[in-house]
């Protein structure tokens, strides 16, 4: 599933937002309507998303299951692309077509019906083994023929989610779930299924709840609206208060006998023991078919037994009857003799009429025949012709639009390709071939040549065909004036080159070390200024490390290991400069270290743990031979301290702690012969930072609590003073942020707001000081996002003010960071957030 490039979808107007995320309806630029929805990262559980939008996609979307077109569930934020199931308002607005913005209709007519929707629905989705988990009339959905249809699975309160607002999903889910969402991840979410559908189907057959009714309407949105603000949800105590009322009264009688059994498979699908409900929605759905036979049969039956009594009864009416007939009978021959004499006679003279007519009539059916014949000939013709002028727009465009996306697919790990990768990459090299070929003499095709040569010369890298990627390089750089200048363009063309130079190395051709010059020169005469210097600081880093294997090779072990310990600096560096942005640092590692695997045709791509277990084995060679060098032990720790938070981002929490562990050992035996190392601290107390954010999730708040403190003091020396650490000054900051927010979980929301106003005011001083490798934009970056959760905790503690001016502020920041880089889709979307915040509390 491609990725959504969301500036392609235009002007996007507001249909709803609830605790994940905001729903947009947007119009690509191809005319296709969608409804995008932009979700936030801290009211998500990314890899779950994946995991289960990948089940639902292979083999074709279920029925009853809205499909996703497009999904980037690793993005800031993510964004998730499907139809959009809305109609225009009389307001000139666009109404959600979705059970919540119909929910006043039930019980009605149609009760039944939707009831019975959702349960194939869900049967489909679970057929596919993912559980929706987050079941709710806001996620039950109508398709244009009015079918139901499902969407929001995995979402709301699931496992490993850290913001989690109220949402009327609570109101349908079971007590288990309430208490202990993570057990979705241990196969129980189908029954959480099975009673949240009993919940739905009893509200939508009588209007209230199962249980807790009273409560629970004062808290459901009304409907057009998908929640309630300001409502703090206390789920244990709910999961008690339905645990209380064990019986489900139905408030009136069934209207037919198959009504009763269905309410019956209904009322085990409410049970509070979940051993009790049926294990699954298909389950349940068999069920309710077995009740539909069993009375099918029953009717029959009886239907058969009148049958036979009214045969008895009309058997001695036929015998009485009998005589009656036989003496009509020979009075009605009398007369129809009579008749047919008459008739015989009026028919002579019609013959000859109804001859004439019939030959007629065959006439016109052979001109008629003809017509058709040659009607339907030039039909055929027609649809033959637009149908392969259709099929030959549409592969050009596929091909076009999946280029690079099937050349990079083999070896993602959430997106194994279905094909041969050799195959797909020559299909596209045959596709632009033929594209040259064909536009060869047409003059104002000049530019999109020249960008199929470059195409073509990655084609060939992504083969590994060194010698066929460097002739057709240069065919590229001859009509290079031919490309339209844009700022990316000189940083993927030496990109390519640093490409070429790997794949040369790899199969150790003689030319590795011209390719490896020119890729350097090429490298440092980007202008800055226009790309993202990050990226090129860090493919430099990255020339740095596969050039000293060269060099080791040559026999020059001092300059190899000197670039080595280089390359470890700049990417500690980056890392140290970015502390935040661990995602980030993951996306560029696992985007430009998987060069040299897709050189060599294999296609894998690694992620920032690849970088950093490289740098690390280095390291701890050089170590043995100067194990007293504490630089070289504390760039040690730095690499640990990477792996262990891209770990964390990947899901791998048990490599995570394993790893962050290592690296606070390390820094524990620096610390006492450097005490005054600004570094050393300040990488520790990230460690203790990510070590009390898996405490978090564990529910072990006390515990994380105590780590955030230790982490705080470690810092206080060299954050607080004329003369502290600017690095140092912004881990402070950040770890008095996130200590703040966990007091805010546990509802302190005063405490909450006074760390988080602290965390600015250090953000905003650092703004104004030189900050050596803190850059600016990151740290606005930050503040734009902390003034955010300012806001947010002002609003649900009632302050207004304080929430309004937060928001204002935040607006600014982005505003700010858009017009500097305006490409940026993370910026934009952080900024349509704000504003539509700063409009809700105005």
């Amino acid at each position: 599933m491609d990725a959504p490039h969301l500036d392609a979808f235009g002007d996007r107007e507001l249909l709803d937002s609830g605790s994940s995320g905001a729903v947009f309806r947007a119009v690509k630029s191809d005319g296709t309507v969608t409804a995008v929805k932009l979700l936030d990262g801290m009211a998500i559980n990314r890899t779950l998303l994946e995991k289960a939008c990948e089940r639902l996609e292979r083999g074709g979307w279920p029925e009853g299951v809205l499909p996703v077109l497009e999904a980037d569930f690793q993005a800031r934020p993510a964004a998730r692309v499907t139809a959009c199931l809305a109609d225009p308002a009389d307001d000139g607005h666009w109404r959600p077509r979705s059970l919540q913005h119909r929910i006043n209709a039930f019980p009605g007519e149609s009760s039944w019906e939707v009831v019975l929707g959702v349960l194939e629905a869900l049967a489909a989705l679970h057929g596919r083994q993912v559980a929706h988990g987050n079941l709710k009339p806001g996620n039950v959905f109508f398709d244009d023929e009015g079918r139901v249809t499902l969407v929001d699975w995995a979402l709301g309160n699931m496992p490993g989610i850290v913001n989690h607002d109220f949402s009327d999903a609570c109101l349908y889910q079971p007590p288990e779930q309430l208490r202990d969402p993570a057990g979705y991840l241990e196969e129980e979410g189908y029954r959480w299924d099975v009673y949240a559908f009993g919940t739905l189907a009893f509200r939508l057959l009588t209007g209230a709840f199962p249980r807790c009714d009273t409560t629970f309407q004062q808290v459901a949105p009304a409907e057009g609206e998908i929640t309630r603000e300001g409502i703090a949800a206390d789920l244990p105590r709910i999961a008690k208060s339905l645990e209380g009322q064990g019986k489900v009264d139905w408030p009136d009688a069934p209207a037919n006998e198959l009504e009763r059994r269905y309410r019956e498979i209904i009322e085990q699908c409410l049970a509070l023991d979940p051993v009790d409900r049926p294990a699954n929605a298909m389950e349940v759905r068999r069920m309710m078919r077995e009740q539909e036979v069993a009375i099918d049969e029953e009717q029959k039956r009886d239907a058969v037994l009148d049958q036979r009594r009214r045969a008895q009864r009309a058997a001695w009416r036929s015998t009485l009857l009998a005589g009656g007939l036989a003496a009509a009978l020979v009075a009605m021959i009398f007369v129809w003799q009579l008749v047919k004499s008459q008739l015989a006679k009026e028919s002579a003279g019609r013959v000859s009429d109804v001859e004439s007519l019939e030959e007629q009539l065959a006439v016109a059916e052979r001109q008629r025949d003809a017509s058709a014949e040659a009607e339907e000939e030039a039909r055929q013709t027609l649809q033959s012709e637009r149908t392969t002028w259709l099929a030959r727009i549409e592969e050009s465009r596929s091909i076009g639009d999946r280029l690079f996306a099937w050349a990079m697919e083999k070896g993602h790990r959430q997106l194994p390709p279905l094909d041969g990768r050799q195959l797909r990459l020559s299909r596209l090299e045959d596709y632009f071939i033929r594209f040259m070929d064909r536009t060869a003499d047409v003059g104002e095709l000049s530019d999109e040549r020249a960008r199929a040569r470059l195409q073509l010369a990655e084609i060939s890298l992504a083969k590994g065909e060194p010698d066929e990627a460097a002739m057709r390089f240069e065919e590229a750089m001859a009509s290079a004036e031919d490309l339209d200048p844009e700022p990316g363009l000189e940083l993927r063309l030496a990109t390519d080159r640093l490409i070429l130079a790997l794949l040369l190395q790899d199969r150790n051709d003689p030319k590795a070390d011209g390719a490896f010059a020119e890729a350097r020169a090429a490298l440092e005469a980007v202008p800055q200024a226009d790309v993202d210097a990050d990226r090129v600081t860090y493919l430099l880093a990255t020339l740095d490390v596969h050039e000293s294997s060269e060099l080791a090779a040559s026999g020059e072990e001092g300059r190899a290991l000197e670039m080595l310990h280089r390359a470890t600096q700049s990417l500690n560096a980056l890392a140290d400069s970015r502390p935040d942005a661990a995602i980030l640092r993951s996306e560029l590692v696992a985007c430009y270290l998987s060069s040299a695997t897709i050189l060599d045709g294999m296609g894998e791509m690694g992620d920032a743990r690849t970088l950093r277990k490289m740098a690390s084995e280095k390291l701890l060679e050089l170590i043995e031979q100067k194990p007293g060098d504490l630089s070289l032990r504390l760039e040690l720790a730095g690499c640990y301290g990477s792996i262990a938070e891209s770990s964390l981002l990947a899901g791998d929490v048990s490599n995570a702690e394993a790893m962050s562990k290592g690296a606070v050992k390390l820094l524990l035996d620096i610390l006492p012969q450097r005490p005054d190392s600004a570094i050393a601290r300040s990488r520790l107390a990230a460690q203790r930072g990510l070590m009390a954010g898996i405490l978090r999730d564990r529910g072990e708040s006390e515990e994380a609590m105590e780590l955030y403190d230790e982490g705080l003091r470690l810092l206080e020396g060299l954050a607080i003073g004329d003369n502290s650490d600017p690095v140092a000054r912004y881990r402070y900051a950040l770890l008095t942020w996130e200590r703040g927010r966990m007091l805010g979980f546990s509802g302190k929301r005063d405490a909450e707001i006074e760390a988080e106003e602290k965390a600015v005011q250090m953000l905003e001083n650092l703004l104004d000081t030189p900050y050596g490798i803190a850059r600016g934009e990151q740290i606005r970056r930050s503040l734009g996002y902390l003034l955010g959760d300012l806001g947010h905790a002002a609003q649900l503690a009632g302050n207004g003010d304080l929430s309004s001016s937060s928001f204002t502020r935040a607006v600014k920041v982005w505003e700010q960071l858009s017009r500097e880089r305006p490409a940026s889709d993370e910026y934009e979307e952080a900024l349509a957030w704000n504003r539509q915040r700063l409009d809700a509390v105005q």
